[in-house]
């Protein structure tokens, strides 16, 4: 038992550096980086606080880069952990210092499947180690009247329970090693198998979080990097010679100009669905006749649909008024419409209709534009994904309004759908509750 609790302890102290060198594994090269370097010491004081444990970031030289405590920045560690660590093996041991029993665990962080670090998470586990006596005993009182009893289940069982066990804890083991796609062998309808079977989907589902945190990470930085690079570019280009018109100056400033209004859409939309992803967002919701908000939006979107000579309709049966938030709602449409039209080649049409059931409304949006290709259409509502990179480049769209608008609609507790064909156009149809 004691054995056990102890074991237990250092999965989770493993678990937990494994969890803090996967967030800040994409942002450690980049330590010199103040809002960096903040950003990654907040991860570890958080950890700390909230496992009540001490973090340390170890270079692969060995020196502490960041210490939750602030006392061993810039020193050397060369225990045991952090070297095993930094050869690419997670390990954690309990060292006793007078009456008290501390735990160390290392694991290594790597980062395009190169170790960058190390880190190194220290925890008291004197609680673990307290009335070893008494349990002692009384693990010596039921051992001698259970020893048969015990040997006999052990031989009959051990196919049964004990190997499934193992099994599953070498599994386990590996998922804190950051195998997120570990699976366990699962047979019969047994309380294993429904434990097996639930860790089965809680790795899949590990594994699909720490891939779309890669792809994410890996998305962000390439959007940022775009406009970045065409305003160096610009810049680079203006100081090269002594003197320019200024005309020409007024038509780069006006590119770089272009390039700031694009970064500071991206960045935003990602605030926003931050905002939204924890919670931070509520609903204002008030008593709304839909039929309005939606000839709000058209008469938002109708010059830039004239410009392309683009007819945008409306068609409803009745007046239907819900409880909604206006903001957020119309925010949704425009980005929906916005796309619609974008997407319709010159002299399209693009309509809008509102349809009321039982328990629901249904706001259709229907063009006949280029459409999706039915491969892409699981991934529309994914941030950054599109269709055709190249022609999303030259429409100027940031790839993340449609996830906003799912995001709202799923704020509502409403779904949003889509069906497409290409060339022949699309539907998007956002399903509200009549709440």
């Amino acid at each position: 038992m004691i054995k056990t609790n102890v074991e237990e302890a250092k999965t989770s102290l493993l678990v937990q550096n494994n969890i803090i060198s996967s967030q800040i594994a994409p942002y450690l090269r980049n330590s010199d980086n103040t809002y960096t370097y903040q950003y990654i010491e907040d991860i570890i004081k958080q950890h700390t606080f909230d496992y009540d444990s001490r973090t340390l970031i170890v270079s692969t030289a060995g020196t502490v880069v960041i210490d939750a405590y602030d006392e061993y920045n810039g020193r050397t560690l060369t225990n045991t952990e952090v070297v095993n660590a930094l050869k690419g093996n997670s390990t954690a041991n309990i060292y006793q210092y007078d009456r008290d029993y501390i735990m160390y665990a290392a694991v290594p962080i790597i980062d395009e499947n190169e170790i960058i670090g190390v880190s190194f998470m220290s925890s008291d586990i004197n609680d673990g180690f307290e009335n070893i006596n008494l349990i002692i005993d009384k693990l010596l009182i039921i051992f001698t009247t259970s020893v048969l009893i015990s040997l006999f289940v052990s031989l009959f069982f051990s196919e049964i329970i004990a190997l499934p066990i193992e099994n599953l804890t070498d599994s386990v083991k590996k998922i804190t090693t950051g195998n997120y796609d570990t699976k366990v062998a699962v047979k019969g309808n047994d309380e294993i198998s429904a434990l097996g079977n639930a860790f089965n989907l809680m790795s899949t589902k590990l594994f699909q979080v720490d891939d779309r945190r890669k792809k994410f990470v890996s998305n962000v930085s390439h959007e940022l990097r775009t406009p970045m690079t065409s305003m160096k570019i610009v810049a680079d280009t203006l100081l090269s010679q002594e003197h320019w018109d200024e005309p020409i100056y007024r038509e780069f400033l006006g590119d770089i100009n272009m390039e700031v209004d694009r970064l500071n859409k991206i960045i935003d939309s990602l605030l926003y669905l931050a905002k939204i992803e924890k919670d931070e967002l509520e609903l204002d919701l008030s008593v709304t006749y839909v039929n309005y908000l939606i000839e709000k939006v058209i008469k938002t979107i109708k010059p830039i649909a004239t410009k392309k000579n683009i007819e945008l309709t409306f068609n409803s049966q009745s007046k239907i008024q819900i409880n909604l938030d206006q903001e957020k709602i119309q925010q949704c449409l425009l980005n929906i419409v916005g796309n619609a039209v974008k997407y319709t080649p010159e002299g399209g049409l693009v309509v809008l209709s509102l349809i009321e059931r039982k328990d629901e409304i249904v706001i259709n949006v229907t063009d006949n534009g280029i459409g999706i290709p039915e491969k892409d259409l699981p991934y529309v509502f994914d941030r950054f994904y599109r269709v055709d990179e190249a022609r999303a480049r030259k429409t100027g769209g940031t790839g993340l309004g449609l996830s906003i608008a799912q995001q709202i609609v799923q704020l509502h507790q409403g779904s949003i759908e889509v069906t497409s064909e290409v060339g022949r156009g699309t539907i998007i149809s956002i399903i509200l509750p009549k709440i």
